[in-house]
């Protein structure tokens, strides 16, 4: 599961570094929305930005909330349960079989919590990152609802998650499908394969690539922000 992330790298940094692997960097649009300021605590129902594709093939960034709607919902509260899309379930839930082969999308961070539950009522949090601490994107599913708001369409996505790695499983047994690279981004949110061939990137990532750090239980309470939280 992922239920809270970061996003601290500013957005023109984070796009170098993703695409900095000898593929192509696209053309991505952003002066469409307002970029978010750092962020250290984002939680679901909240804003998050994501990379996606439009009907031209063209990449641009969009904001979006965490927390997927179905197009069908009227009402904002079953975005609490769909967060998280399990891998397992993709082509079984109507709520994701439709997406996965058209409205796919590469959600931005720069690390993720987890919670090792110690007792029955202890929880220790810890920030999961890269161990070269650089940016990455995770693998996601987005949708739009014109039903909740008639003039105002609501654009959501979720986290597509996958077994643990060696790296993550003492805290965790469900981590986020990871696009480590722009190649593998351009390729999962424009790729018109079909789904077999897409599922090349919901796995675990390679041992070796994430590593953990205990932090703040100031973290616990989503009101609370800034780099402190890492402590």
């Amino acid at each position: 599961m992922c239920g809270r992330f970061t996003l601290k790298t500013p957005i023109d940094d984070l796009l170098v570094d993703l695409f900095s692997d000898g593929s192509t960097r696209p053309l991505i649009e952003t002066a469409s929305i307002s970029l978010m300021e750092p962020r250290y605590n984002i939680a679901p129902t909240q804003d998050i930005l994501v990379i996606l594709a439009d009907d031209s093939n063209r990449l641009k960034i969009e904001r979006m909330r965490w927390g997927l709607i179905p197009f069908w919902a009227d009402s904002l509260q079953s975005a609490y349960s769909m967060f998280n899309a399990r891998s397992e379930s993709l082509t079984e839930k109507t709520s994701f079989k439709s997406l996965l082969s058209s409205h796919r999308c590469a959600v931005l961070a720069d690390g993720y919590y987890e919670w090792q539950k110690t007792t029955p009522k202890t929880k220790i949090p810890f920030w999961i990152h890269r161990r070269d601490n650089r940016p990455f994107a995770m693998a996601g599913l987005w949708t739009v609802n014109r039903k909740i708001r008639a003039n105002e369409p609501i654009q959501s996505a979720t986290v597509i998650t996958v077994e643990s790695n060696e790296d993550t499983r003492e805290v965790h047994d469900r981590m986020p499908a990871m696009l480590m690279q722009g190649e593998q981004i351009l390729d999962w949110v424009t790729n018109s394969d079909s789904v077999d061939a897409i599922k090349r990137y919901i796995h675990p990532t390679a041992a070796g690539e994430f590593c953990l750090k205990q932090v703040s239980t100031t973290v616990n309470n989503v009101k609370n922000e800034g780099p402190s939280l890492l402590d």
